[in-house]
């Protein structure tokens, strides 16, 4: 199936608009755990007939815990709550399954046909053999009420294929890094804007026992983030879009001096001694607990660094990844975009029913993510009252606002077979089993040209 190509440009400009009016307006995890608030498996069948009747809508997402201080979860749990008040005769029995078990479970319920009403993917590649299979409805008909008027132009191009929209965003998500102000003035450390600068950070850092970043490469996809960014900064965002669409190539000098790059930072101890079997949530409770000065990481954590229980809270700051001299990509070149949605199920009965629910759901949704601090809204909604939101969620909003291109989550924008391969190549480069020429290489035959 081919994929509709990506308008990057036109979803820079408008996120640019998005972000100076949320701005503007400011002037005034996934674990491994399970959450269910009903037992459901299977997707609605009809039911019901008339509006005033209950309806049931089966739903599953990844947000699995309700006490998560994420903000997508906060935004989540909110939006849920919210949607339940706005349609009383309507039921909606929720599950939720963190992590990567999650994936697991939507695509063994695709293949047996027992997807729920609703179910909460990615764009790109992901999603695309549910769409080859006959497993989500497309809504261009049902969104022909007037519902992409609403929408900051641009954030739907990741569910779109042949021409079809399948999923209305969310949010508009960026990976950033994040420094600890303290720890860097007890190291005596400039917090970098360059390469160079980002280097001495780290020996300055570990001359004083500090662990300089935290990254939690287990999980796989945190050290996926690295590789794509360096990326982003030797060969630039369209390089790296063309790539992951199959009309580039992964083997250039900038990809592989990407790679050489992040060896130069594994070799330094940059990420500890043990970051190839340290988990995602180790890494960022280890960051929360002041105990890494760096980690480049995606808006979601906001809400945890500024918790009031956290320890780092007052002492964080974003800044835009450093820039590499002799690189194509520039600091305006960001890791990100629109690409996390929910979907109907194509076998639905009360479609026009359920649309009323789903874009209510998520329209509220990405306002209550925004608001919690978790990337800026993909609607022209009116977020009211801002002047308490999460200042990092703020100082965010003002450094992707001059943007000039997004890449959005490599693991998302290649299909399954690809995105395994990607992985198992990336796995075993950080782990020191291949050189920087000989990964670039296996990523271009083995990802971009599935041998």
């Amino acid at each position: 199936m081919k994929k509709v190509n990506k308008k990057r440009m036109n979803l820079t400009l408008t996120v640019l608009m998005a972000m100076s009016m949320l701005i503007t307006a400011c002037g005034g995890n996934n674990g491994n755990n399970v959450n269910s608030e009903a037992n459901a498996n299977a997707g609605n069948t009809g039911k019901t007939t008339a509006a005033e009747e209950k309806l049931k809508i089966t739903m599953w997402s990844q947000f699995a815990d309700p006490n998560s201080k994420d903000g997508g979860f906060v935004g989540f749990y909110k939006a849920l709550e919210a949607t339940k008040a706005k349609f009383p005769n309507v039921e909606i029995e929720h599950v939720g399954v963190g992590g990567e078990s999650y994936k697991t479970k939507v695509k063994a319920a695709s293949a047996a046909n027992e997807l729920p009403d609703i179910f909460y993917t990615w764009g790109g590649g992901f999603s695309e053999p549910f769409i080859a299979g006959n497993r989500i409805l497309s809504i261009d008909d049902l969104a022909k009420d007037g519902t992409l008027d609403q929408i900051v132009p641009g954030t739907t191009d990741n569910f779109v294929f042949d021409s079809k929209l399948y999923g209305l965003p969310i949010n508009i998500a960026t990976a950033q890094m994040y420094v600890n102000k303290e720890l860097f003035e007890q190291a005596g450390a400039k917090i970098p804007e360059t390469w160079d600068e980002l280097v001495a950070a780290i020996e300055a850092l570990k001359a004083k026992g500090i662990q300089p970043i935290a990254l939690g490469a287990k999980d796989r996809w945190p050290a996926m983030q690295w590789n794509a960014i360096l990326a982003i900064r030797m060969a630039g965002v369209d390089a790296v879009n063309a790539a992951l669409t199959k009309t580039g190539s992964f083997d250039t000098p900038e990809f592989t001096e990407a790679a050489a790059k992040y060896k130069q930072l594994i070799d330094a101890d940059s990420f500890g001694k043990h970051f190839v079997g340290t988990s995602y949530d180790d890494a960022t409770n280890m960051f929360l607990s002041g105990k890494a000065a760096m980690m480049f990481m995606g808006a979601w954590v906001n809400g945890q660094i500024e918790d009031d229980n956290s320890l780092v809270k007052g002492k964080v700051v974003p800044i835009k990844f450093p820039t590499i001299p002799g690189g194509k990509g520039n600091a305006d070149e960001w890791f990100g975009g629109s690409g996390e949605t929910f979907v109907l199920n194509a076998d639905l009965k009360n479609k026009e029913r359920i649309w009323e629910v789903y874009k209510f759901f998520i329209e509220t949704m990405s306002k209550e993510v925004f608001l919690a601090g978790s990337g800026s809204s993909a609607w022209k909604v009116d977020v009211g009252d801002t002047s308490q939101m999460n200042p990092l969620a703020l100082q965010i909003g003002e450094l992707s606002s001059s943007a000039t291109g997004f890449s959005y989550w490599w693991d998302q924008m290649l299909n399954g077979n690809d995105t395994e391969s990607m992985f198992g190549s990336l796995m075993k480069f950080v782990a020191g089993k291949t050189t920087a020429e000989d990964y670039t290489k296996e990523l271009q035959s083995k990802v971009n040209q599935g041998q």
